[in-house]
């Protein structure tokens, strides 16, 4: 559809095709706009699924917490308690938690994607997404531990938007500031990664989780940054990164697809990820704390 500019006011055509152009869009005058921001500082949890950042220190790395028992509360829920209490709850709710060296290895491995649902000073309770059969047996000793990897771990600075013209455009802008503390065990390098990520949205066949799941489809904008580090724990000074009105449009190259994976139209999510990997030397990151985070996704009609 074409629209005419400036229109008449005798031109009755040119003033319905305008309305109906405006009328097309996503909403309000054509366009669809999302996003995210927060002064309050908040803790990066590394979860694969909400909630990505927690009000409270949440940790990315714990050390092995030894266990005393090991049961199942329903087919789909755990219960390890410690042998010890600890000072403080060591995981974030949602952490996929390993266990391992339990005398049954029934109920060894990393829970994921639900992971954990409760966590004391004495207990961590942990959710799949299989069900298993029950009742079954107790069982004692192990570890319960947490690393979350060098992937990349989402923010909660992120946008939905919907797109429905195959020549739309999307304006995305983002920032985030980080204090991040590690520990060093073998001399080298730390690269930190923030980018802006894009995921497409696709209904899950799963009953058990009847929602929309999203999956990686690009990279809109990256900044690494590396860092010579001793051995040693530290904190890294606030690193701030910004990214202004970066573009995401359609490769003209590549035909447009009815495939959800591949299609430019449809339901995407951006979100504002880091990841971290030591590229020589050994160590892991402790804590990240996020200060002012923003995140903004702006459908335009073209």
């Amino acid at each position: 559809m074409s629209s005419k500019y400036p229109i008449e006011t005798s031109d009755s055509e040119g003033i319905v095709d305008a309305i109906n152009y405006l009328l097309s869009g996503p909403s309000g005058l054509g366009q669809n706009f999302a996003g995210f921001s927060s002064f309050t500082p908040a803790w990066l949890t590394g979860n694969f699924r909400s909630p990505y950042t927690s009000s409270s220190v949440a940790k990315l790395t714990v050390a092995p917490i030894a266990l005393s028992t090991s049961e199942t509360l329903d087919g789909r829920t755990f219960k390890f308690t410690f042998n010890i209490a600890q000072p403080a709850p060591p995981f974030a709710n949602g952490n996929n938690v390993t266990i391992a060296g339990v005398l049954d290895p029934f109920y060894n491995g990393t829970y994921a994607v639900i992971g954990i649902v409760e966590c004391t000073t004495t207990y961590v309770i942990l959710r799949t997404v299989e069900t298993y059969a029950i009742p079954y047996p107790p069982s004692t000793g192990g570890t319960a531990s947490l690393n979350t990897g060098t992937g990349a771990l989402s923010t909660d600075a992120n946008a939905r938007v919907t797109v429905t013209g195959a020549t739309d455009r999307i304006f995305v802008s983002g920032q985030v500031a980080q204090l991040i503390e590690y520990v060093v065990t073998t001399a080298g390098n730390l690269k930190v990664t923030v980018e802006i990520n894009k995921y497409y949205g696709f209904q899950d066949p799963l009953p058990v989780n009847p929602d929309i799941k999203f999956d990686l489809r690009s990279t809109i904008a990256r900044r690494v940054y590396n860092y010579p580090l001793p051995i040693g724990t530290g904190t890294l000074s606030l690193l701030e990164t910004v990214f202004s009105s970066v573009v995401d449009q359609p490769d003209p190259s590549v035909p447009v697809s009815t495939d959800p994976e591949f299609s430019w139209t449809g339901f995407f999510w951006y979100i504002l990820d880091v990841s971290f990997e030591f590229t020589t030397g050994a160590g892991s990151i402790t804590t990240d704390e996020l200060g002012f985070r923003s995140l903004s996704a702006q459908v335009v009609k073209q």
